[in-house]
């Protein structure tokens, strides 16, 4: 579920995920966000909301540590979830799509792909889906 509640917890849980395996204290954390110790603490328990330079300033310095659970709730929970029917036309939608440009001059114009930006994108998110749901053993394997 995406709520306001669920995006503290997950922001708090990897901020102490990253500070329990690293081995930081709040002050050193605090350091990095350029808060105090106990304004720290209070984002690792999920208790307060962050600005957008502090959040920034912990992506650069923990990059897919730090965000990447939120991006997959913020992914995961859309609105627009496909079934497997869904996501085979949105890319049958898109592969045709490209083909149509590439007829005339055999070259995909910025013009063309705004055109079908919103075909492009609904095949996008409809890979990722899939993609984000392989078992992470199988995620890193080659075909």
């Amino acid at each position: 579920m995406f709520s306001a509640s669920s995006i503290l917890d997950t922001v708090g849980d990897a901020l102490m995920v990253i500070r329990r395996e690293d081995g930081l204290t709040y002050d050193d954390m605090g350091a990095v966000m350029n808060k105090s110790a106990d304004q720290a603490a209070k984002y690792c328990a999920g208790s307060a909301t962050m600005d957008l330079i502090t959040y920034a300033r912990l992506r650069r310095e923990y990059n897919g540590r730090f965000d990447g659970a939120l991006d997959r709730l913020c992914h995961d929970s859309r609105p627009n979830k496909r079934g497997s029917r869904n996501v085979q036309s949105a890319v049958v939608k898109a592969a045709f799509a490209i083909a149509q440009a590439l007829e005339d001059d055999g070259e995909i114009s910025a013009k063309e792909v705004r055109d079908n930006r919103a075909t492009l994108e609904d095949a996008r998110d409809a890979i990722d889906g899939l993609l984000r749901s392989l078992s992470p053993s199988v995620r890193g394997t080659a075909a």
